[in-house]
């Protein structure tokens, strides 16, 4: 018989449910959960019993949109532009430690020069490190001098963007990232131009769904958003300029919004970010805000990410966006449940996000409910990855 650890007399956030489950015993067995009960299960002598009484036990965070390749500093490109891969991967591992150890436990990486991240991935996935769960798409499809085309493979036309998605997926990717407008943080671009266009967008969508892979895009403006969705792509990254009728078809769709909000306003919060990056940055804060707003309303499926790794945003902002998806309208349950069961549908990742029986012992422990306050999140707390505390 294995050996079992359980989890008694704790307050359980499950994150699907809008209730806590006051007094639960959580049996975790081989890295998963196999029992979740209100009575005490039967013990046995090799058991490790940790008494959580007083404590909430959520499950462990996710962040659907983050670059592990870059560092959070002014000018993440610039570390790693002249680096060889093996150096870039050691970075991109204490990245993600440290993002684990604040208590993500899960990723979805949208976008990493060649083979660095996927490989990080593998070594992860195979128990060879310890690590986040690791979604990865690997380089995103770009145009040819699009936005952040440092990272990706640079396609014209729809063939070339056909042969470049099987190209990546042939690598391993878990799905495919484009990047359907310009952005903040390419120099000689607009964040509502489109890049991508529909034809391409296209290419790249039947190419992932003949893998049943999802399609995630990098998209600002309203003309690239409503080529997104006419094609049918499955998240849209950032949404800045989306107005009601498309927050509307997303919502009708079943289209996830991750909107990333938090990454903006640290653009606009030092003096070392660059002009024609910060006035860009400046236009954008009242309009993306106000779409989050709008988009909660309407019942859009949000999920939260925060370009973690970009340009001022170290994996700690993580609370900062949750805060921010709270002033936006949510309650705090349903920002909880953003960032767990509807972050890991988001991201294809059944097997987390929610404290059942059968999925991954991927959890928190807190000293207080987070339900009433937040907060709390960013203090001391257990990990839990695999059912193992990470220490």
């Amino acid at each position: 018989m294995s050996q079992r650890t359980i989890l008694s007399h704790c307050n359980l956030i499950d994150g699907v449910s809008d209730d806590v489950h006051q007094d639960r015993h959580i049996v975790i067995e081989e890295g998963r959960i196999t029992e979740i009960s209100s009575t005490p299960p039967e013990q046995h002598s090799s058991d490790e019993v940790i008494d959580c009484t007083g404590k909430y036990i959520l499950p462990g965070l996710i962040d659907a949109h983050v670059h592990l390749v870059w560092d959070g500093s002014a000018n993440p490109q610039s570390v790693i532009s002249h680096e060889p891969d093996e150096n870039v991967i050691l970075d991109a591992y204490a990245h993600a430690m440290d993002t684990l150890k604040l208590g993500i436990t899960a990723v979805r990486d949208l976008g990493a020069p060649r083979g660095t991240v996927i490989g990080l991935r593998n070594k992860i996935d195979s128990g060879k490190l310890v690590g986040p769960t690791i979604i990865s798409s690997g380089p995103p499809i770009v145009m040819t001098g699009g936005h952040v085309h440092y990272l990706g493979y640079e396609s014209d036309g729809s063939d070339e963007v056909r042969k470049h998605t099987r190209k990546v997926l042939k690598e391993g990717a878990d799905l495919i990232k484009v990047m359907a407008t310009g952005g903040i943080y390419t120099l000689g671009e607009e964040p509502g131009s489109v890049q991508l266009t529909l034809e391409e967008l296209s290419a790249a969508k039947e190419e992932a769904l003949k893998k049943n892979k999802k399609v995630a895009a990098h998209a600002d403006g309203l003309e690239g958003i409503m080529n997104c969705l006419e094609v049918g792509i499955d998240t849209i990254e950032h949404g800045i300029y989306a107005d009601r009728n498309a927050l509307e078809i997303m919502k009708n769709q079943g289209t996830f919004l991750v909107p990333t909000i938090t990454v903006m306003r640290q653009l606009t919060s030092s003096p070392d970010i660059p002009a024609w990056a910060l006035e860009k940055a400046e236009k954008v804060l009242e309009p993306h805000f106000n779409m989050l707003k709008q988009a909660i309303d309407i019942g859009v499926k949000v999920a939260t990410g925060t370009d973690c790794g970009a340009p001022l945003t170290p994996p700690r902002y993580y609370f900062d966006e949750m805060q921010v998806m709270q002033d936006a309208g949510m309650n705090a349950m349903s920002v909880i449940k953003a960032s767990t069961s509807v972050a890991a549908e988001c991201i294809d990742a059944h097997d987390i996000g929610e404290l059942a029986p059968g999925k991954k012992a991927d959890l928190l422990i807190v000293d207080q409910d987070p339900t009433e306050n937040l907060g709390v999140l960013r203090e001391e707390k257990i990990v839990v990855k695999n059912g193992t505390v990470v220490k």
